[in-house]
């Protein structure tokens, strides 16, 4: 073993080698901080690259890329709320809300350096794993996996402390959309509207795009054209990433456990990295000492997503190559490359070719390293980006959203759907439903409905008493009802907000009256277990929230009223000149905001009509310098000369380098 593992290093001495793995974190992070791209269309597009290579120089190649794409597609989902990744999600929960407070150098630095010890930790724990790999994986069949999912869901109260009910909602919309498309089981369209571009389901990142993207963007558009991501004129300094970065290694142990928790999930096949990420966060949010913060900018929260995302693909690695199957969709892709490379998976390579193993081994450590390192110069001038005013900043978010909405799958109806689920993101933050449990019922629901049919296929409910999946079960219990007497015992100490109560109603009936719907419509599906045991308890959950606000209603002091209920009317109120000014001064911010939201609201329609009629090239050209002039009340030199910089910029990338077809609109307009 220690022969195979000195081999191994050995390979790494080559100056080839070690040139294309400086190459390949450069690209890997390009592709991650660019929204809509991903480690596998990287993994896709250079593929045909390492055809004649040496069999481990392509190897290198390709992991040293994919291993670092989470680390650059954290970036914009801390400076913007624009996951650059699906499991990058995750850290806009607490990264956002810090870059908000003027931390987000601190944020910025502790992902960076939580990235690069979770990669190594990752590999580490990979040579660990490689005797003892088989019986980790056959531990885990399906009642299993449907069990773990099930402990990840309850992480929805750990980040609703504002209200259980409209956690347990959020998650529950997350996995109805993920029945959106044919069923897997029987082929019959679900929530279609005989539409074909829905055959295939909603992609995760038009939800994340618009939940995310587009509703920061609304909500910095209705603050008013100075407005800015940092609500704190703190700039990105070194003192920052090195705080955030020390910061990494004082909580040591909550990195090492996420760190091997993340490994773990890696390992078992179908879950992918965004279970990981997930698990890893609701594990430091229910485990962590004063975890109040957590969902509102808790540098923890970075951490345990960061480690997380970056050693789940040490864990990946072992199912693919110790057995041929890939432990994620990227792993997939990469198994198709080692086939190409002459170099056939499976319990021989652990025998015949266990030097190339722990070659692989130190790529990921060293380029997790590299890959981390490299950003640190390139991270404090991306930050300057938080404090661009919304009038530069909105317009080329908007587009890039636009943009990584529709190169996933091609599909202009895709951009349409960002932009709605945009108006339905910001009707959640509005009314403080979590939207990151929405995407976590998303990308779970799928997963969650395989398993659960697979199991009763096999067991019947007697799957529910295999030893692993009782403990898992319990677990899930136990983490449950501790999240939500935590919860309770917190709330009854704040004095509930009644200030949106009656526009938050409307949303809730609206909700209902969605989940009555999508009952009647699953009733009549041939095989309706699974969707009606999620609808069902939706249209509960909300029957409970429109009660409860009643409630409220008739016991609390409404804003909009202004009227005393019975059991407040005795306590004198002491009016002063002070107070008559605050009171003002709040009503008129109030005012000029709604006014700033419709105005943004009608922007961003206008700027889904002009790329559906002219398409995204003609579409840069007219709506920025619109926008800028009319929104921003920006001078006229620098609305021409940022225009022209950005287009010929999304020409260079998308036309010039990638080759990427950008929708051309009804008159398909295509340069």
């Amino acid at each position: 073993m220690l022969e195979a593992m000195w081999e191994g290093f050995r390979l790494l001495l080559d100056w080839q080698i070690v040139w294309l793995i400086v190459l390949a974190t450069a690209i890997g992070n390009f592709f991650g901080a660019v929204p809509g791209l991903g480690g596998n269309l990287a993994l896709a597009l250079l593929i045909p690259f390492v055809f004649g290579m040496q069999p481990f120089a392509g190897l290198a190649f390709l992991l040293a890329m994919h291993s670092v794409v989470q680390t650059g597609g954290a970036i914009p989902s801390i400076l913007f709320g624009i996951p650059g990744t699906g499991p990058c999600t995750a850290t806009i929960i607490d990264g956002l809300p810090m870059t908000k407070k003027g931390e987000g150098g601190v944020a910025m630095g502790a992902q960076l350096a939580a990235s690069g010890v979770g990669g190594v930790i990752g590999g580490f724990v990979l040579a660990l794993l490689i005797p003892v790999l088989r019986p980790i994986i056959m531990a885990f069949g399906s009642p299993e996996i449907f069990m773990l999912i099930v402990f990840g869901l309850t992480m929805i109260v750990v980040v609703s402390r504002e209200s259980i009910a409209k956690g347990f909602i959020a998650t529950l919309i997350g996995l109805m959309l993920g029945m959106v498309g044919l069923s897997p089981h029987t082929g019959i369209g679900r929530f279609t509207f005989d539409q074909l571009w829905l055959w295939d389901g909603i992609h995760v990142v038009c939800i994340v795009l618009g939940i995310f993207a587009y509703a920061e963007m609304m909500e910095l558009g209705a603050r008013g054209h100075t407005a800015k991501m940092s609500q704190v004129d703190i700039k990105m300094s070194w003192q920052q990433l090195w705080k955030g970065t020390t910061i990494v290694f004082k909580e040591w142990w909550l990195t090492l456990r996420t760190s091997i928790i993340g490994v773990i999930i890696g390992i078992i096949p179908g879950l992918g990295g965004d279970a990981a990420s997930w698990i890893c966060y609701a594990h430091a949010a229910q485990t962590c000492k004063n975890n109040e913060n957590f969902g509102k900018g808790d540098i923890r929260g970075v951490i345990a997503v960061e480690t997380a995302n970056n050693s789940k693909e040490g864990g990946a690695l072992l199912p693919t190559l110790g057995f041929g199957i890939p432990g994620s969709s990227g792993m997939a892709i990469l198994l198709g490359a080692f086939l190409i490379l002459g170099i056939t998976p499976g319990p021989k390579m652990l025998v015949d070719h266990l030097d190339i193993v722990w070659g692989m081994v130190w790529v990921l450590i060293i380029a997790n390293i590299f890959g981390a390192v490299s950003l640190y110069p390139l991270t404090r001038y991306m930050g300057m980006l938080a404090f661009l005013r919304s009038s530069l900043l909105i317009p080329p978010i908007m587009f890039l959203a636009a943009m990584g909405a529709f190169l996933i799958r091609g599909f202009w109806q895709d951009v349409v759907l960002a932009v709605m689920f945009g108006f339905f993101g910001y009707a959640m933050k509005r009314f403080n439903y979590p939207r990151a449990t929405l995407v976590l019922g998303f990308i779970m629901g799928p997963l969650a409905e395989d398993y659960f049919y697979k199991s009763m296929s096999a067991w019947g409910f007697s799957f529910l008493l295999r030893p692993v999946t009782v403990a898992l079960l319990i677990l899930a219990v136990l983490s449950l009802v501790y999240s939500v007497w935590k919860v309770v015992r917190d709330r009854s100490k704040k004095k509930p907000d009644t200030t949106k109560i009656g526009s938050d109603m409307l949303f809730s009936l609206f909700l209902l009256m969605v989940f009555i719907g999508a009952c009647y419509m699953a009733s009549t599906w041939p095989r309706k277990t699974y969707p009606l045991l999620v609808i069902i308890p939706a249209i509960m959950f909300s029957v409970w929230h429109i009660l409860l606000q009643v409630y409220r209603l008739r016991t609390s002091i409404p804003a909009e009223t202004g009227l005393p209920s019975e059991k407040t009317v005795s306590a004198p109120v002491e009016i002063t000149k002070e107070s008559i000014e605050e009171i003002t001064k709040e009503r008129i911010e109030e005012t000029i905001e709604l006014r700033n939201e419709r105005i943004i609201f009608l922007w961003l329609l206008g700027f889904l009509t002009i790329i559906m009629i002219a398409g995204f090239w003609v579409a840069m050209l007219v709506f920025i310098p619109l926008f800028m002039f009319k929104f921003g009340h920006e001078k006229r030199k620098l609305v021409v000369v940022y225009t022209a910089c950005f287009w010929v910029s999304i020409y260079v990338v998308f036309q010039a380098l990638m080759k990427s077809s950008l929708f051309g609109g009804v008159f398909d307009i295509s340069w």
